[in-house]
């Protein structure tokens, strides 16, 4: 069994077990409201281990990685869990019903129009990152790679900073407007934080690097 394949078979395990039981939680009445919020948690997770790769190695001694199997295959992941939430979510929450209870009538804060506002950009970025997501899963070939060059390959793969960016943001929005636990709210900052932090100390630690 190769690398790859060994990679595939344990996120599809892992993807597949967490989506089986967000399905058998709460009945059928809530099985796409689970499996929803759960594929937006796994894609969130995915795209988070990957961009976490690149810094871990160079914290360990390495120089910045240009590919490697692991991180492209957890990407992938990230994406196709991503594209499961965002199909989900059409279904859930692009109708009236979902516009009177979270936006239109909800009687917690905050107010209607900044509710409004948030499904309205909430609802766009989720847009935004499904488009990229399609774009970076079509760039996530061997095949791919040796066709536009290992320079703009790169280049474009660096499409995957504006998709977490935008992920954190949506989630962001929508956890406000569902009236989330604030822990969910907090889990999604502190892995933000976590990310972003990891990925400007690595870029520091390379440039320190290169000066001396």
């Amino acid at each position: 069994m190769n690398d790859r394949l060994r990679n595939h078979l344990g996120l599809v395990a892992l993807s597949g077990a967490a989506l089986g039981v967000a399905a058998l939680l709460g009945g059928k009445m809530a099985a796409a409201d689970n499996l929803s919020i759960v594929s937006a948690y796994l894609c969130l997770l995915f795209f988070s281990a990957a961009l976490l790769i690149g810094p871990v190695h160079v914290w360990r001694g390495g120089t910045p990685l240009l590919n490697t199997h692991l991180r492209r295959d957890i990407g992938i992941w990230g994406g196709l869990t991503g594209l499961v939430h965002f199909f989900l979510a059409n279904v859930l929450a692009m109708n009236y019903e979902y516009l009177g209870l979270f936006v239109e009538n909800a009687t917690v804060p905050p107010s209607a129009n900044v509710r409004d506002q948030l499904y309205l950009w909430g609802t766009l970025l989720g847009y935004v990152v499904a488009l990229l997501i399609l774009i970076l899963l079509a760039l996530s070939s061997d095949r791919v790679l040796r066709m536009v060059g290992t320079r703009w390959w790169k280049r474009l793969q660096r499409l995957s900073y504006v998709v977490f960016l935008a992920t954190v943001l949506h989630a962001f929005a929508f956890q406000v407007l569902e009236t989330r636990p604030p822990l969910w709210i907090l889990v999604i900052i502190a892995v933000a934080l976590v990310v972003v932090g990891m990925q400007l100390t690595g870029l520091a630690k390379v440039k320190r690097s290169n000066t001396s």
